[in-house]
């Protein structure tokens, strides 16, 4: 085998091995797209059971940053999605997605509890108690709230991702302390069948051409058939 032919065919090799991680990471998206995901397409926690005496359940501030180089709606990128209810049959819950900033001044004095960690197996919360002496306005009279949902029974809140540093709130809708809530978690990424369909293309092409590469370079030339010369 010509030294052509070797570079050839460890090529053929390369491209046939990364076509078969492009197929299994395209199948993969698509299989987490379709089995993994809600009648909306979110993925979504099982229901977290809150119950804590304090007024709010803050999440951790999110710095999203963007560039003068992004082009990109967020929105198109990752889209959340709160459901929640109050279990305390007398109120109603108030969910809220605000600027931490703004968050910061309403809260300030007031004891809330702070999500510091998320688990999904088995879904649960961890908190950090911040104390305070006074207690807040009902959170449907503020005016900062990015998105909001309250009122009775099961409400839902959906955020499309934006640049901003953000936190999400949940309470009982007239501001009192003491809260019983359920709460489901979930986050729709609009990208991902897409991008899951061209990995597994892309594969299905790339192992067509290693395996064209393999082929033109381990094929033996066709043999001549020896010339006769004929008799006089």
């Amino acid at each position: 085998m010509s030294a052509g032919k070797i570079l050839l065919l460890v090529f053929g090799v390369i491209v046939v091995l990364v076509a078969f991680g492009l197929m299994a990471a395209g199948g993969s998206a698509l299989w987490a797209n379709s089995a993994l995901t809600d009648d909306e397409g979110y993925f979504s926690t099982e229901t977290i059971l809150i119950d804590k005496d304090s007024y709010a359940i803050v999440s951790e501030p999110t710095d999203i940053e963007v560039g003068s180089w992004w082009a990109w709606d967020w929105g198109d990128l990752v889209i959340f999605k709160v459901k929640g209810s109050n279990d305390d049959p007398s109120k109603n819950i108030f969910m809220g997605v605000a600027d931490e900033s703004d968050l910061s001044d309403y809260l300030m004095d007031v004891e809330y509890d702070e999500v510091i960690e998320l688990d999904i197996n088995p879904d649960r919360l961890e908190y950090r108690n911040h104390p305070g002496n006074s207690e807040p306005a009902a959170p449907t009279t503020q005016t900062f709230w990015e998105e909001k949902a309250h009122g009775p029974g099961t409400r839902t809140l959906e955020w499309e991702l934006e640049a901003g540093t953000w936190s999400l709130v949940a309470m009982n809708e007239d501001g009192s302390a003491g809260l019983d809530l359920s709460i489901v978690f979930g986050a729709k990424v609009p990208w991902l069948f897409g991008i899951g369909l061209g990995l597994l293309l892309g594969g299905i092409v790339a192992l067509l051409i290693g395996a064209f590469m393999i082929v033109l370079a381990v094929r033996r030339p066709k043999e001549r058939e020896p010339s006769t010369i004929p008799s006089t």
